[in-house]
């Protein structure tokens, strides 16, 4: 499901009248979301076993005052409630093999800080492995993202927090521009050895 767009509402009204079986529709649009998702991983496990299947979703599952479960945070969209795409459950089932949550904002984000968010997930992963989303392409866009030791910090963050597997950047165009000079500090300094995928748990 796509973020929403004011004043317009998603145009399943006909299937969920079809389909719905007397479900309330934010949990119709999980469960289509859900069977998606499993249905997925069942046919690429079938073609090949050794493929890890994962997924890259926003960074916020849900936020505290709407669970006791969610993260510390006031995000707007959330996964679950906005998206209707539970993570927690995929991971808890066993349907994906890892999960790449996009932590795009700052160390100290008001409305999303990016620590505590490293921290939920890293409790929250139910065995599988999580790799950070990092947000390079975020350089220079405010005066947290000009400081050239936002994205060491984000980094090393993960590697001090027990429970996750690695990280990832985007968008790979930053590389090209070496913004801040992170591309230079990566390839010289936090990964001056290849680093190897870690296995499936």
């Amino acid at each position: 499901y796509p973020y929403p767009i004011p004043g317009k509402e998603f145009p399943d009204h006909q299937s969920f009248r079809k389909y719905g079986k007397g479900m309330k529709r934010d949990d119709w649009r999980r469960s289509n979301t859900d069977s998606i998702i499993h249905k997925l991983y069942r046919a690429i496990k079938a073609e090949n076993p050794e493929c890890q299947f994962g997924i890259s979703p926003f960074g916020v599952w849900r936020n505290v005052d709407k669970d006791p479960n969610g993260s510390r945070t006031k995000a707007g969209p959330t996964n679950y409630d906005v998206l209707y795409a539970d993570i927690l459950l995929w991971l808890k089932k066993g349907w994906i093999d890892y999960v790449t949550p996009q932590l795009y904002w700052e160390i100290g984000h008001p409305l999303a800080d990016y620590e505590v968010l490293v921290d939920w997930w890293s409790r929250n992963t139910y065995g599988k492995n999580c790799y950070i989303g990092l947000a390079m392409y975020r350089a220079g866009s405010n005066a947290a993202w000009k400081d050239k030791s936002q994205l060491p910090r984000q980094i090393e963050q993960i590697r001090k927090t027990p429970g996750l597997q690695g990280m990832a950047f985007f968008s790979s165009k930053s590389f090209e521009k070496n913004l801040n000079g992170w591309s230079d500090s990566l390839r010289l300094n936090y990964f001056k050895t290849p680093a190897p995928t870690p296995k499936v748990k």
